[in-house]
Parts: structure tokens; C-alpha cells; sequence
């Protein structure tokens, strides 16, 4: 019995992850979607010309995203997709599912780190981190020092508001699972310290 319920509190807490991750990644592309509108209304473009605009303001909501996935998706199966509706669903389906899970991992740091700010911060570091090395290797962008600094500023801005929601929803839930965790009255307690 006591395996089963364990086994149950990492998946309950893997799926927190994801959650946690998706809240995250909705906040980072509302974000985008207020750049956007703002570099809009700056250039004089019509807000319902928003999808148009051909200049890239961040490399996280841009083509470098399928040009990185279609890249590893040719090198595990042989494949990537060629149409435009084909590249447009592979970036939602990146950016959500990637943004998603990824989420897990500040559970794990949060573990280890006990409570904020401490894991919040070393996530963000380490999305960032991520975003600065992937996109050269994998999405045919230059390396980040030569990145033009609006560039580096959106993306350093847009991993903030992802790390910070992905925080704030894993402080939010962990409470959840704590209050349900002691009226069970099981011993695991798996949301940090």
C-alpha cells in the first residue's frame, strides 16, 4: 500500500509540475502578446496586423522555435514538418508542451533549495541559460553576445515572468498538497520545506 502511495505522490506532483509550467507559459506568452501590441502601436501597425509583423522581438515566440524543433526532430525521426500550418502547430505545440514540462523541474529545485526565492531564482537562471544556449546551437540564431540587446533584454524579461509564474503557482498549489497531505495524514510531504 505504502508503495502505491508513493508512487501516486510523484505523479500527483509531476502533474502539479506541469500545471505549474503551463501557468508559467501563459504568462510568457500573454507577455509576448503585449510586446507585440506595443511594438504595434509604436510602429503604427493595426493591432489586428499584429501576426505580421516580420521583425523578430524575441526568439521564444519566433521561427528560431520550429527551426530548433524541426532540427531535432530531423536528426530523432527523420522528419519535420514543410507546411506553414504543419510549422505553426509544431511552435504551439513546443512552446506549450516544452514550457509545460519544464515546470517539473522547479519542483525538484524546490525540494532541494526549501522556499522561495531560492528555487525561483536558480529556475529562472536556468531557463535562461537554456534559451541562450539552444537557440544557437539548435535554432540557427547567432551566439548570444551578438544578440542586438532588445533581444537580450525580452528574453531575460520574458524567462523572469516565466520562472515567476511557474513560482507562484508551485507556492499556491504546494499549499493545497500540504493541507490535503496532513488531513490523510500521510508522511510524504513532497512540496519543499
Amino acid at each position: 500500500m505504502r508503495a502505491r502511495r508513493g508512487t501516486a505522490d510523484i505523479l500527483r506532483e509531476a502533474a502539479r509540475g506541469v500545471v505549474c509550467g503551463a501557468v508559467g507559459t501563459g504568462a510568457m506568452a500573454l507577455t509576448a502578446r503585449l510586446h507585440r501590441e506595443l511594438h504595434a502601436r509604436r510602429h503604427g501597425i493595426r493591432v489586428d496586423e499584429i501576426e505580421e509583423i516580420e521583425e523578430i522581438l524575441d526568439y521564444d515566440d519566433s521561427e528560431h522555435v520550429v527551426i530548433a524543433a524541426s532540427t531535432l526532430l530531423q536528426h530523432v525521426i527523420g522528419w519535420a514538418p514543410r507546411s506553414e500550418r504543419g510549422r505553426r502547430t509544431l511552435f504551439w505545440l513546443v512552446h506549450w508542451g516544452y514550457g509545460s514540462t519544464v515546470g517539473v523541474g522547479h519542483l525538484a529545485l524546490r525540494r532541494v533549495l526549501g522556499r522561495e526565492p531560492g528555487p525561483g531564482l536558480a529556475f529562472f537562471a536556468g531557463c535562461q541559460t537554456m534559451a541562450l544556449g539552444l537557440f544557437p546551437v539548435l535554432g540557427e540564431t547567432p551566439p548570444p553576445w551578438r544578440w542586438e540587446r532588445h533581444l537580450l533584454v525580452t528574453s531575460t524579461v520574458q524567462h523572469a515572468v516565466y520562472a515567476g509564474g511557474v513560482a507562484a503557482a508551485n507556492t499556491a498549489t504546494a499549499r493545497l498538497v500540504d493541507t490535503r497531505s496532513r488531513r490523510r495524514g500521510w508522511p510524504l510531504r513532497l512540496s519543499g520545506r
